[in-house]
């Protein structure tokens, strides 16, 4: 299966060379949960880096959780990249009037994001991820096996430079529990000059449960390979009361173009 997926992986990018990839003004998973259908572009290296904060309001033994992200992206052709992400979390939360700490490295990825076809009319443009999840990566956060995130991403470009982006994610943990299904809706849109803005809502469903989630944020380009970003989202499922608050920054190096 791994074999034929990278082998139609390897057809679609070939079949579709003739794309323009590369964008004048950079293209980041940042801010929100969705992802887009394009790649970086052929030899672009790209970061994506985060701050998050979040906690439960509702439970006073819950931990508040600090997570530092980091995701690099490479252009291996101008419609295939290669990436990874890594996570570092620390938890704390007073228990019985004891504090209890945990840190070390949460998720560690190692994947792949295909371009697949341009938007044309009322079709989406579309593309495929696929990341693995690497195991025992710290004491604190096991995994005992391989996990796995498959996107199918679905964009459309709107009128007055707004869009529509959903995500749909099959993803296992590599500790023997059920696979969880998610996902995302998001809605991008201007908001004067380099500001824009977005309002997403999010969720997941793993053996009949069901819990859903909504964040929004804005970013500001800085310049076509610098971004600012800030978000914030909440969540109300089986009587427990999420948040999280997270901000950070996007850019790029380009390659040196031939005169």
């Amino acid at each position: 299966m791994v074999k034929n997926l990278f082998l139609l992986i390897f057809c679609i990018s070939v079949t579709q060379i003739s794309f323009a990839q590369f964008n004048t003004v950079i293209r980041t998973g940042r801010p929100g949960q969705a992802i887009g259908a394009f790649t970086v572009g052929k030899n672009v290296l790209q970061f994506q880096q985060g701050l998050e904060y979040g906690g439960i309001t509702n439970n006073n033994t819950a931990p508040n959780t600090f997570i530092s992200n980091h995701v690099v992206r490479y252009g291996i052709a101008e419609t295939v990249e290669i990436s990874a992400l890594v996570d570092y979390q620390n938890d704390h939360k007073n228990e019985n009037n004891v504090i209890i700490n945990k840190s070390g490295i949460s998720n560690l990825h190692l994947g792949f994001r295909v371009h697949i076809n341009n938007q044309k009319g009322i079709l989406p443009t579309t593309g495929f991820q696929w990341r693995l999840k690497i195991p025992n990566t710290s004491n604190d956060y096991p995994t005992q096996n391989i996990g796995s995130v498959m996107i199918f991403v679905a964009n459309w470009s709107l009128p007055k430079d707004c869009g529509l982006s959903t995500n749909w994610i099959y993803a296992t943990s590599g500790n023997n529990t059920p696979a969880t299904g998610k996902y995302v809706i998001n809605f991008s849109f201007p908001i004067h000059n380099k500001w824009s803005g977005f309002i997403e809502n999010y969720g997941q469903l793993q053996q009949s449960i069901f819990q859903t989630r909504f964040d929004g944020g804005v970013a500001y380009l800085i310049n076509n390979n610098v971004q600012l970003d800030a978000s914030a989202g909440f969540g109300n499922n089986q009587g427990v009361k999420d948040y999280f608050v997270s901000t950070g920054i996007s850019w790029r190096l380009l390659p040196k173009r031939k005169k």
